[in-house]
């Protein structure tokens, strides 16, 4: 054997250690190996004065530097057609929304190398291929009985992957009962990761024919509505002025399009009423509603749409008695839970009723103010000024009150409160509470504790945000004492 044929049984050497060696290295190493022992290839039958390595059929026994020849012509062939399917690979992976990007790469590799292993056969083995098409037709039809289910999978998969309804990434709904992100796309299944943590198969025959609504295109913007019953009694446009200011509260719902409330349904005993809204994404959407029906409820409960009297009457025909009103405010003060019934009568009758129109403020950032307000109805906005900067901190409704902190230690308001709608606040004086704590002075502890804990209810979060520090445990107690001015024993 010449050293021309040594050198070609070490091109070939070469190029079966690195195909094998090399597969779990990354791509750009394959790829870049392919094409150095392609070109190295490519360059020796330059030598021989070889163009394209296709051989005629053999009529006499193949001689050593023949079947070399052949050997080295299979190699390049096959290295050939690697480079091909990296590069289509590549291209259809370029494009990440295509859905059908692994699909189709697979399907082309497929025809590749079948184009490839007939040519090599044919052409470059001299082997009659006749024979063998004839005999992978028969084969092809018992197969195909056999993997019935599973061809259909992959035939529906390439159908759906045409239309490319959605893609890796998008959020998918799939036949009203299975929604999560398209995490996978094969030939035989998708696979989805459900907002369960979970990963859903599907295969790809149950998704050429589900209905199928894509979260993700145009936009990932939700719709959603929820659905509240008030008493037939009350009066549909001051129900949907409520439901309408309840949506005002909560930050996640889109102010473009705008949310709606409607009357829906007529009942007997019961009015259903619908709220519309849109939010940014799916996984607002369970906070969000959640958020909103707690708003609704305070805005309803505190509008006397839900309770009724054990007349019959509805609480809202007595809300024109401003003791009442009171009443039902403060005994949902978290500030007043220390007090007893004579006592919280006693400081209702000292609230002072406000009237603010739209863009009418409260109270100023920076003001020192002596009293507590709490809302009635409507909606306050609270809005904080940093440097040249103004920014909102956020929105309180019917029961929410704010300024203890001011109230119970002279600090000034950490922000500015202006009325977003119509609304109503009931304001409480400093020298309201200064009798009880002069009758019993264990109140300011009881009174620290309660803003402590006022501070951590979940629907006070706005509030709280508005408010001055309240400084370390013991703090705030001591300042209480210093403002209505008696020492710490009690007594």
């Amino acid at each position: 054997m010449n050293l021309t044929f040594i050198s070609a049984a070490m091109l070939i050497a070469i190029t079966i250690a690195g195909v094998l060696g090399l597969r779990r290295f990354s791509d750009k190493v394959r790829i870049s190996f392919d094409v150095a022992c392609f070109l190295a290839i490519s360059v020796y039958f330059h030598a021989q004065g070889i163009v394209l390595p296709v051989f005629p059929p053999l009529h006499d026994p193949a001689d050593t530097e023949g079947m070399w020849l052949r050997a080295i012509g299979g190699a390049w062939w096959l290295l050939g057609s690697r480079i091909v399917v990296a590069g289509l690979s590549f291209g259809f992976h370029r494009d990440r929304n295509s859905r059908g990007a692994r699909l189709f790469s697979d399907l082309f590799a497929a025809a590749v190398y079948l184009a490839t292993a007939a040519t090599v056969l044919n052409s470059v083995y001299a082997l009659p291929v006749t024979g063998v098409v004839a005999t992978s037709g028969v084969v092809a039809i018992v197969l195909g009985l056999a993997l019935q289910n599973t061809l259909a999978d992959v035939f529906s998969g390439i159908a759906v992957g045409i239309e490319a309804p959605f893609g890796v990434g998008d959020r998918v709904l799939i036949a009203d009962r299975i929604e999560g992100i398209v995490a996978q796309i094969n030939w035989r299944s998708i696979r989805i990761h459900t907002d369960g943590d979970d990963i859903a198969i599907i295969p790809n025959s149950l998704i050429a024919k589900a209905e199928i609504v894509n979260r993700s295109f145009p936009s990932q913007r939700r719709a959603a509505s929820i659905e509240v019953a008030c008493a037939k009694s009350a009066s549909p446009e001051r129900v949907i002025e409520v439901l309408s200011q309840a949506t005002l509260t909560c930050p996640e719902i889109l102010r473009i399009p705008a949310p709606n409330a409607v009357l829906s349904q007529l009942g007997t005993q019961r009015n259903i009423y619908r709220i519309s809204f849109h939010v940014a994404n799916t996984q607002q959407l369970s906070s969000t509603k959640d958020t909103l029906l707690r708003a609704v409820h305070r805005q309803l409960h505190y509008a006397g749409h839900l309770t009724r009297e054990n007349s019959g009457k509805t609480v809202s025909a007595e809300v024109a008695n401003k003791l009442f009103a009171v009443r039902r405010l403060i005994r949902d003060v978290v500030l007043f839970e220390c007090l007893d019934e004579q006592q919280l009568d006693s400081l209702a009758r000292r609230f002072e009723l406000l009237r603010l129109e739209p863009g009418e403020l409260l109270f100023s950032q920076g003001a020192e103010d002596d009293g507590l307000y709490v809302v009635a109805s409507g909606i306050l906005e609270l809005t904080r000024t940093s440097g040249s900067a103004d920014g909102t901190i956020g929105r309180i409704s019917a029961g929410e009150y704010v300024g203890e902190i001011g109230m119970l230690t002279a600090a000034p308001h950490a922000a500015t409160a202006a009325a977003l709608t119509y609304c109503a606040v009931y304001r409480l004086p400093r020298e309201a509470i200064a009798p009880l704590l002069e009758q019993n002075a264990e109140l300011a502890a009881a009174f620290a504790q309660s803003v402590r804990r006022g501070m951590q209810i979940l629907h006070r979060d706005v509030a709280v945000r508005a408010s001055p520090d309240i400084g370390a445990k013991g703090q705030l107690l001591l300042r209480i004492r210093n403002l209505f001015h008696f020492d710490s024993s009690p007594g």
